[in-house]
């Protein structure tokens, strides 16, 4: 049974077969997430797994883009969305570095539970894949890419460090998650698939159809098998660290924001 709120707060939510989709609905943001947003993404993903109707999620952007990164004016915070009124620091508050380090562990946990949801979920990339989108899709179990696709993290040069890293060093390796951090350099669909951020490439019109035969190929198994293939794979991860970095990622993110109010007064000083 598909909620009918998701739509007022950012989400279109339509079921083919057993394939659940998912669409990012805020094109006049390029589907930068505000926390109402982030929020009923989650419900969303959360419904549909324990739904016996789905047997897999496909996640998309509606618009020109896939998703551009976080609303940097947003309406409402995490701790609004949540009810909860300890923690209604912005994660950006450079003034309080363990309310910042709640916020940030909050929103890791959001992450994870994400990517050990029992049933497949599918990234469909357009257009940019920016900050925020990175966690999204890093999360994802597949990525299958428009040729429009732009991926990045630029704001790490001057902004914030995304907590998970969109899950770069176990996607891409360790090596070009720090070039790409270190420079704020883009990867185009090509280079995505390249790397082995992307599963497939193909033409921004051919997008939804490839993504909604992939869906249904992969819908074709009971949802109880492809869970526990899922969590085997995941199992690899998890051995080698994943879980344990990410969750540190929260304290780097929030020393991050340190270091920049440092730098910023250091380059007013001189």
């Amino acid at each position: 049974m598909v909620t009918s709120d998701f739509e007022s707060r950012g989400l279109l939510v339509e079921q083919a077969g057993a394939v659940r989709r998912i669409t990012l609905n805020r094109p006049h943001k390029l589907n930068a997430m505000d926390s109402a947003m982030q929020a009923a993404l989650f419900a969303a993903v959360d419904e549909a797994m324990v739904d016996d109707s789905v047997n897999v999620v496909v996640i998309g952007g509606a618009g020109r883009a896939f998703c551009a990164g976080a609303d940097l004016k947003p309406t409402s915070s995490p701790a609004d969305e949540r009810g909860d009124t300890t923690a209604r620091r912005p994660a950006g508050d450079l003034g309080n570095a363990p309310a910042d380090m709640v916020v940030n562990r909050r929103r890791v946990d959001d992450w994870l539970r994400l990517w050990s949801a029992p049933k497949p979920i599918i990234a469909q990339v357009h257009g940019y894949c920016i900050g925020i989108g990175n966690e999204l899709a890093g999360a994802c179990d597949l990525i299958v890419c428009g040729d429009s696709a732009k991926f990045g993290m630029p704001e790490v040069r001057d902004i914030a460090l995304p907590p998970t890293l969109g899950f770069w060093p176990e996607r891409i390796g360790l090596a070009l998650t720090k070039e790409l951090l270190f420079t704020g350099r883009w990867l185009s669909a090509d280079d995505a698939m390249a790397c082995g951020l992307a599963n497939r490439v193909v033409a921004d019109d051919n997008l939804a159809e490839t993504v909604d035969q992939l869906a249904a190929q992969i819908a074709e198994v009971p949802a109880a098998r492809l869970s526990v293939v899922k969590q085997a794979v995941n199992s690899w991860a998890e051995a080698s660290g994943l879980r344990a970095s990410a969750l540190r990622g929260a304290e780097y993110h929030a020393i991050y924001h340190q270091a920049s109010e440092w730098a910023q007064r250091t380059a007013g000083a001189t």
